[in-house]
């Protein structure tokens, strides 16, 4: 019976008009990832905002906030595009200390002084967040101690992670410090005024904050807070309730805009210091507390816009 012979092998030029018909990918080639990229010019001006320093030696480093990304996942930095592009528009900041590493790596691959990012971030009233190592503690003496840890706490070792959490307790949240007890004369003075609609027990608003339920996880300035005699007037109330809800909800209403997201945490803070500041102000000037004697009826967020308002509390 006849047989059909093999096909004969594909030819030299057979393989090229295959390679010739293959679609080819458009574009430049993909710019090739370094450790350390050069910079393109030795003079720069320093600017002082932190978003504007990040995109000076991005440029000044011949790179894109998207080869920048690239660059920082091929050496094992994780952190989303849409964050980095975020820092360098100036709507976002880096807080936690995972951000704060990561800005650690950027100084490091363009060779810049260790603490150059974080040295032009605003002093906002927000310590950094993520502590892992901090079990076992309690929300309220977390939100104290974590203003005074060094960014590196979780990676040092045990024994000198227990030294500095009994530095701080002892110099810093015991009183031994002006602010400290500036804040428990806050407290035998009782002049915060209380935001009961806020910092009630019971979760039926939206804005509310909640807390541990067992005071004695609570310090000194909380338990004044819930020991105040003093109520905020429904008008001020109001407007602090209107600017947690407005921190706190996930979106934003429309035609507004915002910086930062707050959670619960914070938001319970924000209370605090507006107790505090409201309370001053509202206090006898005749007093202890030596206030400005402002009528608690006439208390209100408007006059947070003048600074006189803020030079003379602090």
């Amino acid at each position: 019976m006849p047989t059909k012979s093999p096909p004969p092998p594909p030819s030299h030029s057979d393989d090229i008009a295959q390679e010739e018909s293959a679609p080819r990918k458009r574009g430049p080639k993909a710019k090739p990832i370094v450790e350390f990229p050069e910079a393109t010019t030795s003079d720069w001006i320093d600017p002082p905002l932190f978003h504007e320093a990040l995109d000076l030696h991005v440029h000044r480093h011949g790179e894109t906030i998207c080869h920048l990304h690239r660059s920082l996942a091929h050496y094992g930095d994780h952190i989303e595009r849409s964050t980095l592009s975020q820092w360098v528009a100036g709507k976002k900041l880096p807080r936690t200390l995972a951000s704060l590493a990561i800005l650690n790596r950027i100084e490091r691959r363009y060779r810049l002084p260790d603490g150059y990012f974080k040295s032009k971030l605003p002093n906002e009233s927000r310590a950094a967040s993520g502590h892992k190592r901090l079990k076992g503690i309690s929300t309220a003496e977390r939100r104290r101690i974590a203003w005074h840890l060094p960014h590196d706490f979780d990676d040092r070792p045990a024994a000198e992670r227990r030294e500095i959490l009994d530095w701080v307790r002892t110099v810093i949240i015991s009183g031994a410090t002006d602010y400290r007890r500036y804040q428990a004369a806050a407290s035998r003075d009782r002049f915060a005024i209380r935001f009961p609609e806020l910092t009630g027990r019971k979760r039926n608003a939206k804005a509310r904050i909640s807390y541990n339920d067992d005071e004695r996880l609570l310090d000194d300035v909380e338990r004044e807070l819930l020991d105040a005699t003093v109520d905020a007037p429904p008008a001020l109330a109001a407007e602090v309730a209107d600017l947690i809800r407005f921190k706190m909800s996930t979106l934003t209403e429309i035609g507004f805009q915002r910086n930062g997201v707050w959670n619960e945490q914070t938001a319970f803070q924000k209370v605090e210091h507006l107790g505090l500041l409201f309370g001053a102000l509202a206090a006898s000037p005749r007093g202890k507390v030596v206030g400005r004697g402002v009528p608690v009826q006439a208390l209100s967020m408007a006059m947070l816009v003048f600074p006189a308002v803020w030079d003379w509390y602090i």
